[in-house]
């Protein structure tokens, strides 16, 4: 706390100074005019007064008046000539002419002279007196204390601060991901507590994920690494009764290759949204008919997979990424043909500022209570969707990421053929 009062105090003091010494001499010298005129009006009533007084006598007289009055008046009094009046030359003109001007030693005398003799009358109404230079003093160092208080305060709730940050940080960097930065709303610091919190919260659900998704990783991969296993020692011993142990290890590699494949599709899209007008602007209805269509041609026989179009609507620009977006719907398309029973449709409908597609199958669908975890890594349902129909869990995993990643959403409904429809909702792009 030490260090930061100091310079806190430093930096204060920095800048009164600068005001003291840099922006009230400017302001006086910007206003000095205004303030000699100001003082002839407040000393012109004293000058006329004395001036009365000394009318018609002679220079000893005057002397003599001055001396009678002098104990009057709290500031000095005297006479001189005028050419000992020490007048600056740019006021010489107005001092003959009767006007009150500056005069006297460095000028901080006031002078007039008197009617149209050769003296004049000098007077030092505004003399700096020790009480003044006192209570100037003393008010400087009152400022210089008063700064200190609130500095000192504002140091120390600093400091309070800065420490639960350091110590929340300390805490994460030891291993406990749960430790947060606990601080006032009404603290200077709050800011970056939030910002800390905020981090400190995505680095523990990634992490949280990412050991979810190693373990479930090595869980996958010890099946077929068993098989491997267990057909290497099949081959290493007397002639085996089968022949096609080379062919299921090269199988067994191929399905740890495409778990890597999915892992590393998953991994890539675990990453903030894109910001808007980030993606390209494209058109998606000829785009989705011609993914659609390549689908169709590849599937098994004895299924339907039909398209409805946008009704009087031949073209619409939407923001995507073809590439990823296309992974998305094909991985919806043949979870629908793998499930459905005979007929799968792929619907398309213009909600506002959305783009909303429906992928519809006649299968047994999807139980309520499972729309959410379904989207997990490594999730399978039991009855027809298990591993006997084909991959790992992570297909709609990482369809949901895909989607999340464009700004958009995906939801699970019973379809209106009585099976399972996966809904994509896409924002569109503004008209203007």
């Amino acid at each position: 706390m030490k260090r930061i009062f100091i310079t806190l105090y430093i930096l204060i003091i920095a800048a009164f100074a600068c005001i003291i010494f840099g922006v009230f001499p400017v302001l006086e010298k910007v206003y000095k005019d205004a303030y000699i005129i100001q003082t002839r009006e407040e000393i012109k009533g004293t000058f006329s007064l004395v001036m009365e007084r000394l009318e018609g006598l002679s220079p000893g007289e005057q002397q003599q008046e001055i001396d009678r009055l002098q104990p009057r008046f709290g500031f000095p009094l005297g006479l001189v000539p005028l050419n000992q009046a020490e007048v600056a030359d740019k006021d010489l003109e107005a001092f003959k002419n009767g006007v009150i001007v500056e005069g006297g030693e460095d000028q901080e005398m006031a002078v007039q002279r008197i009617g149209t003799s050769d003296w004049a009358l000098l007077m030092d109404p505004f003399i700096e007196d020790e009480l003044d230079t006192r209570a100037t003093r003393l008010f400087f160092i009152l400022c210089l204390l008063l700064i200190a208080l609130p500095a000192l305060v504002w140091s120390f709730f600093l400091q309070r601060d800065l420490k639960k940050i350091g110590k929340a940080s300390a805490a994460f960097g030891q291993g406990d991901h749960s430790a947060r930065v606990r601080l006032s709303a009404i603290s200077t610091m709050a800011f970056i507590g939030d910002a800390f919190n905020q981090m400190a919260h995505k680095t523990e659900v990634l992490i949280r994920s990412q050991k979810d998704l190693a373990n479930s990783v090595s869980h996958e991969i010890r099946t077929p690494l068993s098989r491997i296993k267990f057909s290497l020692e099949m081959m290493a011993g007397p002639a085996p009764a089968r022949r096609d142990y080379p062919a299921e290890i090269s199988k067994d590699v191929e399905e740890i290759e495409s778990l890597v494949d999915e892992m590393l599709t998953y991994a890539r899209f675990d990453r903030e949204p894109v910001k808007k007008g980030e993606l390209p602007h494209q058109e998606i209805l000829s785009w989705l008919f011609t993914v659609v269509d390549l689908e169709k041609r590849n599937m098994a026989p004895g299924k339907t997979l039909t398209l409805i179009p946008l009704p009087a609507k031949e073209t619409l620009l939407a923001e995507f990424e073809p590439r990823y977006l296309e992974w998305v719907i094909r991985n919806l398309v043949r979870n629908a043909l793998r499930h459905g029973k005979e007929r799968i449709e792929v619907a398309i409908e213009e909600k506002g500022n959305t783009l909303v597609i429906h992928v519809d199958d006649d299968g047994p669908g999807i139980p309520k209570a499972q729309h959410e975890s379904v989207f997990k890594p490594f999730m399978r349902l039991d009855q027809s969707r298990n591993r006997m129909s084909g991959g790992y869990g992570l297909g709609l995993a990482i369809a949901q990421r895909i989607t999340l990643w464009h700004r958009g959403r995906l939801e699970i409904t019973q379809s209106p053929l009585k099976g399972a429809r996966f809904t994509l909702v896409l924002p569109l792009p503004s008209s203007g």
